[in-house]
């Protein structure tokens, strides 16, 4: 076989953002890893479980996981005693072998999250390296993932958006190795992959690659993507993957399968928005998601998008077709990926931040192949424009995004989170400025050194030290080890217009629930003088009600607790 000549193809250097021999030779694969794992792992693991579950997203899969470790249930999930479908097994699987294996805590339900975004980023370096980048080139883009916030925050969190966004990066890693070698075996690991983001989060495991793949193969012609062994492969290993559970619950919960799962969970979320939101939504998150990084995207996206030409593809994949050699991926495959997620999630109805994680890694790739380019060692002359202006773009960013932390603590009177807050955006701040002054004098190493340091700074300020500040407004730990220190968690019997899943947690029991007094009072007239879970701003309306006496048991910024018994006077019934 004919040994393959890069300089043969008409793929310009953005797709390769320089030569391997301007490559530092300090850099190899194996300190790039120890790198990206001794940074990742304190950002990842460090207090995992200090902070409480935080609602109502968290406990949805602690909870379940919670109840089929002591049922010795593990085919389905179990939620208040009842088999329930709302996401797909996989990750329900990953909570409860961390309790099995860890005991049951907070940290341990968020372990496998931690744990998929670290290998994400090991992933990332691969098919950096895949697509031609330097290991230098693929170690940034791995560091900008990790130091990105909503990466971050997303891996310190028990939900199922970073497993999704690993399966899917997992398989399009495997899809470049086909690309660029060839062979069915590559096929079926990313069908396998892909399956596997099926069995995370359901259809958008496959509907994401799936539009993605579409778009690259007619964008630059690669027919192999649909050939009929190829997709053979593909549907095998997605089969293996994900089919016999999804076999098993369409024989033995026929009916949880197709009107929860896909009417109310995919099809109910696709069509009618649970969340409001507004118009360019994603693009907000992204630009405040992606920080300290994000201000380099636009650039970064048209410059990817430039990599080839559809007439340069096709006389690339004509020769090497003569060859018998298949041709690399290229950035475009990114942009592709990129857009792909973008585009379902902007259609959806339902939006929420979490959704377009499995746009992260692309987007990392691309704004380090960027940074590459520019900073190139040898690379003679101040960086382009482009350069300067995504260092502008990203402080704007970051000032506007210390405006709206300011603006939100304040507003809710969260003086002590302000402070943090403020000193985080800061530290990205600094960073920011210090990151501008490196990249003129052309020096990646620095590039990235005060801007993951500065990323690293403030990340830690606002998950190890803020979000634990607003522990009494996104969970009822707080309410329930106080009522526990008293002795009075036995007394809780219900709630009152409160739908918090991490009652159910830190009681180790569910509760009745009420939407109106009426309710209240027919509960209350069985079981007099218990205590209650109510919202704390419902308080003065169930004081004045004629009808029960209440008693301040426990009072929170967010939730709080009080003794309901009947009124003398009252009907039981009555409206």
């Amino acid at each position: 076989m004919e040994k393959r000549n890069d300089s043969d193809y008409p793929r310009t250097v953005l797709s390769r953002p320089h030569s391997p021999s301007g490559e530092s030779p300090g850099i190899t694969v194996a300190v790039a890893v120890a790198i990206i794992i001794a940074l990742a792992a304190p950002l990842f693991f460090l207090g995992l479980g200090d902070r409480a579950l935080s609602d109502p997203d968290e406990p949805y899969y602690a909870v379940p996981a919670l109840e089929m470790l002591h049922t010795g249930s593990w085919q389905v999930p179990v939620f208040r005693g009842q088999p329930w479908f709302d996401k797909p097994i996989l990750f329900y699987w990953m909570v409860l072998a961390a309790y099995k294996c860890f005991g049951v805590s907070e940290g341990a339900a968020r372990l496998g999250s931690a744990l998929a975004g670290l290998c994400g980023l090991l992933a990332v370096f691969q098919l950096g390296r895949r697509l031609g980048f330097t290991t230098r080139g693929a170690l940034a883009a791995s560091l900008m993932l990790a130091t990105s916030l909503g990466y971050a925050l997303a891996a310190r969190a028990a939900i199922t958006d970073m497993t999704l966004t690993l399966m899917v990066t997992a398989g399009m890693l495997a899809t470049a190795g086909y690309l660029s070698h060839g062979g069915l075996g590559a096929c079926l690991l990313a069908g396998a992959a892909f399956g596997l983001a099926t069995l995370t989060k359901g259809p958008v495991g496959l509907l994401i690659p799936g539009v993605a793949l579409c778009a690259y193969a007619v964008a630059v012609r690669r027919k192999e993507l649909i050939r009929p062994a190829a997709l053979a492969a593909g549907a095998v290993g997605c089969l293996l993957t994900a089919a016999p559970w999804y076999v098993y619950m369409a024989l033995a919960h026929r009916g949880l399968l197709l009107d929860t799962f896909i009417g109310q969970g995919n099809l109910g979320r696709f069509l009618q928005p649970e969340h409001t939101t507004f118009h360019l939504y994603y693009l907000v998150v992204l630009a405040v998601g992606l920080l300290p990084w994000s201000g380099a995207l636009p650039a970064a996206l048209v410059r990817a998008s430039m990599t080839i030409t559809i007439a340069g593809a096709a006389r690339a994949a004509e020769r090497d077709r003569q060859r018998h050699l298949p041709p690399g991926p290229d950035q475009l495959l990114l942009v592709c990926w990129f857009g792909a997620v973008l585009l379902i999630f902007s259609i959806a109805a339902s939006k929420l931040p979490t959704y377009v994680l499995p746009a992260f890694p692309p987007a990392a790739l691309m704004i380090a192949a960027f940074w590459d380019r520019e900073l190139a060692p040898g690379r003679h002359g101040p960086p382009a424009r482009s350069a300067g202006a995504a260092n502008g773009i990203g402080l704007i960013i970051c000032l506007l995004s210390a405006a709206g932390v300011v603006y939100v603590t304040r507003t809710h009177g969260w003086d002590l989170v302000t402070s943090i807050g403020g000193a985080a955006c800061a530290a990205l701040l600094a960073g920011s400025i210090l990151a501008a002054i490196a990249t003129r004098s052309g020096s990646m190493k620095w590039f990235l050194i005060v801007q993951c340091g500065a990323s690293a700074v403030a990340m830690i300020l606002l998950l190890g030290v803020a979000m634990p500040r607003l522990e009494p407004y996104d969970s009822t730990r707080p309410l329930v080890r106080d009522l526990e220190s008293r002795g009075l968690s036995g007394e809780v019997i219900a709630t009152y217009k409160v739908a918090d899943v991490s009652l159910d947690y830190y009681l180790g029991r569910s509760l009745s629930s009420a939407k109106r007094m009426k309710e209240v009072r027919d509960l209350v007239a069985q079981q007099p003088g218990r205590i209650w879970v109510v919202r704390t701003e419902d308080l003065d309306a169930i004081h004045s009600d004629t009808g029960v006496i209440s008693e301040d048991v426990h009072r929170g910024p967010h939730r709080s607790a009080v003794r309901l018994s009947l009124a003398t006077t009252a009907v039981p019934g009555a409206p």
